[in-house]
């Protein structure tokens, strides 16, 4: 098994819901790596076009083999009814590497893969997304900037995002990375969208944060395989 065909698969759904997606990882022999609570960003006009009523969200994580990933996305786009807005949203991201352990995991899992293969419910196509037509932005902000940064992002171009509380860790003598000043309370605000509007979106989020703090921003995209619950 190569390290290209491990995927990183995410479900965002609304609180509440994370144990049923999680029990659909299961079903789909993906191991569980992490559930993680977040707080949906999406103002009162776009949760209104969305249908969100929920901003409190739920992110489920988990590994799996390719063809696992791409059948757990099609059942969690199905079973928890993706397609209908504000239910949530799943995405999968290909791994560089991965460790023994974790592969020693999965590998557990290749037969039973192979064996649903066969079965006719797993010979239907599964249709998504193309490759790489959306993007994953991930920004590490100070909790107070969620609003303005949001702000930006959604005359950018984005429909939404989740925030995921964080702190910063390490010694007074690491309170600067490249020239940002760091402090402890912290969010990382995830971001799915469609790969053209990553530039814009991008610079929104990085020219809000100096021009409320003065310092550069924190950010990254990373390119999504595949996707459900979203269309462009």
């Amino acid at each position: 098994m190569s390290h290209n065909s491990i995927k990183l698969a995410a479900a965002i759904v609304n609180r509440g819901a994370g144990n049923r997606a999680a029990s659909i990882f299961h079903t789909y022999n993906h191991e569980i790596l992490l559930a993680v609570r977040g707080h949906g960003t999406a103002s009162s006009a776009v949760m209104d076009c969305l249908g969100l009523d929920e901003p409190e969200k739920d992110l489920v994580l988990g590994l799996s083999t390719q063809s696992g990933a791409d059948r757990l996305l099609h059942a969690l786009g199905r079973e928890m009814e993706f397609y209908k807005p504000g239910h949530g949203i799943a995405f999968t991201l290909s791994l560089t590497g991965i460790s023994l352990a974790a592969m020693d995991i999965l590998s557990r899992h290749r037969d039973q893969d192979a064996k649903n293969n066969d079965t006719a419910e797993h010979k239907e196509d599964i249709p998504m997304a193309n490759a790489h037509s959306y993007e994953l932005i991930a920004s590490v902000i100070h909790t107070d900037l969620a609003t303005p940064v949001m702000e930006a992002a959604r005359k950018a171009g984005c429909q939404g995002g989740t925030l995921i509380k964080a702190r910063e860790i390490g010694t007074d003598a690491s309170k600067k990375l490249f020239g940002l000043t760091l402090s402890q309370e912290k969010a990382i605000l995830l971001i799915l969208t469609p790969t053209d509007l990553r530039h814009p979106i991008l610079k929104a989020i990085c020219e809000t944060v100096m021009k409320e703090t003065g310092e550069h921003a924190v950010a990254i995209s990373l390119p999504v395989d595949a996707v459900e619950g979203l269309s462009n």
